[in-house]
């Protein structure tokens, strides 16, 4: 039921087409996520239809793949993948019978993932934390791995990839500079799902989530975190729009934090990131 039968899918496309949408002349590359878009679109320019398949605002741990995703991926020529649990692995692991044509590329190599639970994101049976964008400094790794394969994918524009892909570097370098000068060691911050440990991770924070094994702390659960994080002085409180809860707000203001309304999917992410250290600073 996952995948709601791709071979009926695949029927659909056939009879609908597979123009995804507008009509594009350029090849197509699907990613997975908006900043993998916006990253790509960096380096490559306009040489390509870029396709994301999952929608901004949207949590990738239950998203499931829609007909359009499929459709997408049908005319894509290759799919950049961050190889995390969900959307991906569903998707990934049927690509090869489906669109044996569609290379599948890797993007997180040499990326220091956050393995395991280690306090860090605890659902059962996930291998790693996947929320890798969140941390600065993969993301760097990330698009010096995409710049890599499109000079293979397109080896004429090899020289003009490196170059657009050597300024995004130097761009995401100078943020993680700026933050890493903040020093910001010691402090922590609060929110209900644990989507920011990359971001806790490289900057020597705290993250204090409300959900324990992707479910809701029990009150017991709820009342420690919430003298962890008078304890430990903490003063923001993180709404990620992918976990959103009506009672956030109330949360907060109970324990008299400062909320700042974030997206770990969409092309403001570093926005948002830069936005998350800047008010962690400042109180």
């Amino acid at each position: 039921m996952r995948l709601f039968s791709i071979a009926g899918i695949l029927l659909l496309m056939i009879s609908s087409g597979c123009s995804g949408g507008r009509s594009d002349d350029r090849p197509a590359i699907a990613v997975s996520f908006e900043p993998q878009a916006w990253m790509l679109k960096q380096i490559a320019g306009d040489d390509f239809e870029i396709i994301t398949l999952l929608p901004a605002g949207s949590d990738p741990e239950t998203y499931q793949p829609s007909i359009g995703t499929m459709k997408g991926l049908g005319k894509s020529e290759a799919f950049f993948t961050l190889g995390t649990d969900g959307f991906e692995q569903s998707l990934t692991s049927n690509i090869s019978s489906n669109f044996p044509g569609l290379k599948v590329v890797d993007c997180t190599e040499n990326v220091e993932k956050i393995i395991g639970t280690h306090g860090y994101h605890d659902h059962e049976g996930v291998e790693f934390d996947p929320h890798m964008l969140a941390s600065i400094k993969n993301c760097i790794r990330i698009a010096d791995n995409m710049t890599r394969y499109m000079t293979i994918i397109q080896p004429e524009k090899a020289e003009t990839y490196m170059e657009a892909g050597e300024k995004l570097k130097l761009r995401l370098q100078a943020m993680d500079d700026s933050i890493s000068n903040m020093n910001l060691t010691g402090k922590s911050f609060a929110m209900r799902h644990p989507s920011l440990s990359y971001l806790a991770r490289d900057y020597g924070l705290t993250q204090i989530a409300l959900q324990a094994s992707g479910k809701e702390a029990s009150p017991i659960q709820l009342r420690r975190q919430m003298e962890q994080m008078k304890d430990s002085g903490t003063k923001v409180f993180i709404m990620e729009k992918e976990h959103a809860s009506p009672g956030d707000d109330e949360t907060a203001n109970q324990l008299g934090l400062k909320t700042i309304e974030v997206s770990l999917n969409s092309e403001e992410w570093l926005s948002d990131l830069m936005k998350t250290a800047n008010e962690i600073n400042r109180y």
